[in-house]
Formats: C-alpha cells, structure tokens, sequence
C-alpha cells in the first residue's frame, strides 16, 4: 500500500492517516482473514482503526480461535 516505515506506528488511523478508501480498507480486511485464518464480521471494522488496534484484535482473535473446540491445536491439546 506504499506506507512509509516511519509512518507505521501504532496511532496510526488507516483512514486518517493512509487515507484509505473503502476498496483498501476491505482489501486489508480480506488480508487479515485470509492470512490470519480468523473471521472479520462488519461489526468489528471499528476494532480495525488503527495500527494497534487491528494488531490488538488479531491478537484476541487467534486466542480465542485456538482454543475454541473446533480448532486443530485443542484437538491436539487433548489427550484420550
């Protein structure tokens, strides 16, 4: 998306400060729920604000996801 290292920082409002449109921001949506494997409903795009935010939210996701029931590491987690 052609962002400056020194501009990433955690404030950092993709819409403010990227001025991100909505194609981008659901570009960076599709990215986040493809590569992290977690799902992103249209209620958590306020979650998503910023840099820190959206690493914040990432963060939980996957806690939560790995250890919900259906997930591969709880199966494995589980011994019989």
């Amino acid at each position: 998306m052609g962002i400056p290292i020194e501009e990433v920082r955690p404030e950092a409002s993709f819409v403010k400060d990227f001025e991100f449109n909505d194609f981008q921001f659901n570009c960076l949506v599709y990215y986040i729920v493809n590569y992290f494997d977690i799902p992103v409903m249209e209620c958590d795009y306020p979650q998503l604000a910023t840099i820190g935010s959206t690493k914040n939210f990432i963060r939980n996701k996957k806690v939560f996801y790995s250890r919900s029931p259906g997930s591969n590491k709880s199966k494995k987690a589980i011994s019989y």
